[in-house]
């Protein structure tokens, strides 16, 4: 007697239906992210949907970040029901499930080049889990905190200066973020977290601040948003009206730039903040 008889039942494992789900999920998946795209490409609050989401889940590739924009757009925190479950949380019986994309086995195409295959996966929002009122708050960043972490995080030096008709400005033939004084806390960030992305286009694809002028804005919209800082004076009523002629190919390209700058400040941010945090004292720790 097998110890796998204690089990029951003799259904056998139909490999080919789930092979074929798989196949009709990633279908699915693709269609979605063409349809999303075309939409953002025109539509100033699905565009903003997205940004949010790829500002929370910077890791993510930009085409799962547009499927959660799709299906979940406040979601926060997202695993797959076995990683939940290993973590001793519990996916509740009617959850709303996501679907993404992993990378799967590389394979050779007819003209002999390389690429890689991507399967769907299904992932589950903290919400959805009996995790949902265990979620630790963020530890709140001052204003101070942040705009020395984007010092750090610049690739080229920030100068106050009296005299400036905008609040910050990246002049790339001196290779210098200029800034005004007299700003506020929140105008001074959101301001230099633009010319930070000016800077890091300039130094990382050769763009000029005007050619990546409207993707340093949206990455700044990110950087913001992430911290908490208040957004609501950017419009992303307007797009460049070169989306709307874009075929989904290059779109993506240009939100993968964006993905890619927030990605680089993000984590220089990160290490600038670890390094400065206070020590904790032994009666912190108790």
């Amino acid at each position: 007697m097998s110890i796998y008889d204690v089990f029951g039942g003799s259904k056998p494992f139909d490999k080919e239906n789930w092979a074929a789900q798989k196949q009709a999920q990633r279908k699915e998946a693709y269609e979605l992210i063409d349809n999303t795209c075309s939409e953002m490409m025109t539509d100033g609050e699905s565009f903003r949907q997205y940004l949010d989401v790829q500002g929370r889940f910077d890791r993510y590739s930009v085409a799962n970040a547009v499927l959660v924009s799709a299906q979940m757009p406040e979601a926060t925190q997202l695993k797959e029901y076995g990683k939940w479950k290993a973590s001793r949380v519990y996916v509740n019986k009617d959850a709303q499930k996501v679907i993404i994309l992993e990378p799967s086995k590389e394979y050779t195409r007819e003209d002999g080049s390389k690429a890689v295959g991507y399967n769907a996966k299904e992932v589950y929002d903290i919400s959805e889990t009996s995790a949902k009122d265990r979620q630790q708050p963020q530890e709140q960043k001052s204003m101070r905190e942040l705009v020395s972490a984007l010092i750090d995080a610049s690739p080229v030096p920030c100068v106050p200066v009296n005299e400036l008709e905008l609040p910050a400005y990246y002049d790339s033939s001196q290779q210098t973020i200029f800034v005004k004084k007299g700003l506020s806390e929140e105008v001074l960030f959101v301001s230099m977290s633009k010319e930070v992305a000016a800077a890091v286009y300039d130094f990382k694809y050769n763009e000029s601040r005007d050619a990546s002028d409207f993707k340093s804005f949206c990455v700044a919209y990110m950087v913001s948003s992430r911290y908490g800082v208040d957004t609501r004076g950017f419009d992303f009523s307007r797009l460049p009206r070169e989306y709307a002629e874009m075929d989904t190919q290059s779109f993506k390209g240009e939100l993968g730039t964006m993905r890619d700058v927030l990605g680089e400040i993000q984590s220089d941010m990160y290490k600038s903040m670890e390094k400065n945090k206070p020590a904790k004292n032994k009666e912190q720790e108790r």
